[in-house]
């Protein structure tokens, strides 16, 4: 009976080391598989693939907004976007390279501290002392050849224009993008001020606004309304009320 005893619990370890044998063989052929896919796909095309795709489409949504505030053309947001849906497949051939994109329209987004009612995508709010132009795009990327399907991007163009005070010829502004940082690199010729020439635009730092511009103009202007352009071509409206 101990002798029947020993002769299982031996055949016992035996099924236990071929099973922990075959185990090791098949994590072993898997690990092997995983590492081969993984050393011959070329991830790092693929994530600059990427990478290249979001760059273009935040210039472009960029691009549309300045067209936007120079034009007040509502659809050139979309238009431009229907055009690279159709171009992204001829400058990356043979991928299966597929975006697609939703606009916001005839809604009202809450950014920046500011309640944006876009339409198509665009929006502008001018003639005010705190004025903006801001555009919005939601994309999804899908590139067959790799099976990336889903992969979600949002682009945001924002430009605030905001008139502090008004003293005799001098106007102080302030103008910040999209992050809330304010642009810093701004000169006279991205300025204009409505009926009256601008002799001067100087830049200081201020402990309630970070960044101030004083726009010193050639006489007092009455009811100061300023244009601001920023170095993308972006156009914002402000008027002293």
């Amino acid at each position: 009976m101990r002798g029947l005893m020993k002769q299982k619990k031996g055949q016992f370890i035996i099924i236990a080391v071929l099973l922990i044998a075959i185990m090791m063989i098949s994590i072993g052929a898997l690990l092997y598989t995983a590492v081969t896919y993984y050393k011959h796909e070329p991830w790092e095309e693929y994530l600059t693939l990427i990478g290249n795709i979001e760059l273009s489409s935040r210039d472009l949504v960029e691009l549309s907004l300045s067209n936007y505030t120079n034009t007040l053309n509502t659809n050139v947001l979309k238009t431009n976007l229907e055009q690279w849906q159709s171009d992204i497949k001829k400058v990356y051939p043979g991928l299966g390279v597929i975006l697609m994109y939703s606009l916001p329209d005839q809604e009202t987004v809450v950014a920046y501290g500011q309640n944006i009612n876009y339409t198509l995508g665009l929006s502008r709010h001018w003639y005010d002392k705190t004025s903006f132009s801001a555009a919005n795009a939601t994309f999804n990327l899908n590139i067959t050849s790799v099976g990336l399907t889903g992969y979600k991007f949002m682009v945001t163009s924002f430009l605030k224009l905001t008139i502090i005070n008004v003293a005799g010829n001098k106007i102080n502004v302030t103008v910040t993008e999209e992050d809330g940082m304010p642009v810093t690199n701004l000169k006279k010729d991205n300025f204009q001020v409505d009926g009256v020439n601008i002799t001067d635009v100087a830049r200081r730092w201020d402990p309630n606004y970070v960044l101030m511009y004083t726009i010193t103009c050639e006489t007092s202007p009455a009811n100061a309304t300023v244009r601001v352009w920023d170095q993308r071509g972006i156009q914002v409206i402000a008027k002293e009320t």
